[in-house]
């Protein structure tokens, strides 16, 4: 699985189960919304999707609402927030509210995270009318909830807060401090709001993100809604954890400035650091763009996967070669970009020298699959820095170089995928030796001439090429193959064709590659071509290699015998084979001028 996969399943995961109503809003409208957003407003996420956020809140607390946003698009992070909420069914319910902004298709969005706390607000009111109701709902409300006296000791804890933090009562009750609870680095800002709110209105609660220890030492994320107590010196303090909604605001941060196959920078992380390096003082600056070269016939002949294990190690050899103040991005499908303040040309060509000096390592140990970089740069010199021209300038130098070598590049790949099927298919080795000297002999029978008999010989060598992007779960199966099974082992001359496209010397058999699995009657693949449209180099190549696949072992049966193999070829002339070459074939055979070794 990608990690791309598996970053949007873990999203989904944590907001179809969050007991956190969220949402994306972008320009007013509904982008996202979770689950418990549509339990909480009544309304369907069809419905949601087609309102503007604002037609759900209090016309009373619009302004509140439009302040917060305000303040969110100015790239300030809002408090929790609270204002009344009209839900489908008309009821008008409190709700708090945190808005972070967040880059949601490439524009700025704000990501909500919403909780009903119609019944905290009932809670207080009914603390001041009632002692007895005081107590019912202090131990009934669902919410975590303790008492401060003044001197920061916990007087009273409700059951709720037993369970979020693992201490009893017993345990707490006029015995420890609110601070022994709260993790060191908020305590300053925790004595510092509490001081406030004995100063400021005692009416309005106040609410603060923390971060509090349970009994085993474990860190939470709570948010803190701290109300004095009427004609008190004590504090009431509900604690809402919100663990998993700060991971999956942490989350959506980092996918938002991070690319997902390679965790180097984005795209847009990478323009906007550029225009913040535009703004600085340094003059001398440089800039590396490198591009991964065959990475298309990566992905087109061994898939995805194998292309996502390239890209990452191109991230790797780029990032171990960096200073760390130096900051690369992955800024396209096989393009990276580095952004090098402070540095004049030596830097950039010594930075350089180790990105190419970590290629070559890396081949040494990878020689799988080679890895090869284009790399160009460029170092300005003026202020204020024009990085759009630098960049462009270290981009055209990377072209350059990529003519330069990108023929050799993807020769080499050609020649490890070629390998690498030597390696996977032992069930047929010696298969493309024999499979030379029939087609060779059967070409000369013919008549046909020695250029062409070189090429049906390197296509003889080459046909099965394509196998290399097959999964092992096919190519070695130890029986037939499922009808879906089938469909995917013939895609094995579609990427064949690819790859033979890619060097000069393979252009020539490119197109037969493509069609060697032909049938005579037109029932073959992939193009279900019929009669003389097959070329004739596939008609031969394909008697010679029916004979052989039957004369040798599979997984799946057991090698049939000469006469055997003959019966077979003559039943299928006119159906598979050409018939007018199947006795030329056969005659190939009855006078030994082929053996099979």
């Amino acid at each position: 699985m990608s990690s791309t996969v598996f970053r949007e399943e873990l999203f989904n995961t944590l907001c179809n189960n969050s007991p956190i109503g969220i949402y994306i809003v972008q320009d007013g409208s509904f982008r996202f919304v979770n689950p418990k957003y549509c339990i909480m407003t009544g309304f369907s996420e069809k419905e949601l999707l087609k309102m503007n956020s604002l037609m759900l809140v209090h016309p009373h607390d619009t302004d509140t609402v439009r302040k917060q946003a305000v303040q969110m698009l100015k790239g300030r992070r809002t408090e929790p927030y609270e204002f009344r909420f009209i839900r489908k069914s008309g009821e008008i319910i409190w709700v708090i509210e945190t808005v972070t902004s967040i880059q949601f298709g490439g524009k700025r969005a704000a990501l909500g995270n919403f909780m009903d706390v119609t019944e905290r607000k009932r809670a207080e009111k009914d603390l001041r009318e009632s002692q007895e109701r005081y107590r019912t709902i202090f131990e009934n409300t669902g919410t975590a909830i303790l008492i401060v006296r003044e001197d920061t000791i916990i007087s009273l804890i409700n059951t709720e807060f037993e369970k979020l933090t693992g201490y009893s009562k017993e345990e707490v009750e006029g015995k420890i401090s609110w601070t022994d609870l709260v993790q060191s680095d908020y305590l300053d800002r925790m004595r510092e709001c509490r001081y406030r709110r004995r100063i400021e209105t005692e009416s309005v609660p106040g609410n603060y993100e923390s971060k509090i220890l349970d009994r085993n030492g474990n860190v939470m994320d709570v948010i803190l809604t701290v109300s004095m107590l009427p004609c008190s010196k004590k504090s009431v303090v509900s604690l809402l954890n919100i663990t998993e909604r700060k991971k999956i605001e942490e989350q959506l941060k980092y996918l938002s400035l991070h690319d997902s196959v390679t965790g180097l920078y984005n795209r847009a992380y990478f323009e906007e650091e550029m225009r913040r390096l535009e703004g600085g003082r340094s003059p001398e600056l440089g800039i590396i763009v490198c591009d991964v070269d065959g990475l298309k016939l990566v992905n087109d002949s061994l898939g995805h996967d194998s292309g996502d294990t390239l890209l990452i190690a191109a991230a790797s050899v780029i990032k171990e070669s960096l200073r760390t103040s130096d900051m690369a991005a992955r800024i396209g499908g096989d393009e990276f970009a580095i952004l090098l303040p402070n540095s004049n040309t030596s830097v950039v060509e010594n930075v350089t020298k180790r990105i190419r000096d970590s290629i070559l390592k890396y081949n040494e140990v990878n020689p799988q699959l080679p890895l090869s970089i284009s790399i160009g740069f460029a170092v300005g010199r003026e202020m204020p820095p024009n990085l759009t021209d630098l960049f462009k300038e270290a981009d055209n130098n990377m072209y350059r170089e990529k003519l330069n070598r990108s023929q050799s590049a993807r020769s080499a790949i050609v020649q490890t995928l070629l390998k690498a099927l030597e390696v996977r298919d032992y069930i047929t080795e010696g298969h493309a030796d024999r499979l030379q000297s029939l087609v060779v002999y059967a070409a000369r029978e013919i008549g046909l001439s020695e250029r062409v008999v070189t090429d049906l010989s390197l296509l003889a060598q080459f046909h099965d090429i394509g196998k290399v992007g097959i999964p092992d779960r096919i190519l070695f199966k130890p029986g037939p193959l499922d009808t879906e099974e089938k469909v995917e082992m013939q895609q094995h001359c579609k990427i064949g064709h690819i790859i033979a496209m890619s060097p000069p010397d393979m252009i020539p058999i490119a197109d037969w590659i493509l069609k060697h699995h032909e049938w005579w009657n037109g029932q073959g693949y992939p193009m279900g071509l019929k009669g003389e449209e097959i070329p004739l180099e596939c008609r031969i190549l394909a008697i010679a290699d029916a004979y052989d696949a039957m004369t040798s072992n599979r997984p799946y049966r057991k090698a049939l015998s000469h006469q055997e193999a003959v019966a077979e070829i003559t039943r299928c002339a006119g159906t598979q084979f050409d018939p007018n070459l199947v006795p030329i074939f056969l005659k190939v055979l009855e006078n030994k001028l082929y053996q099979k070794k």
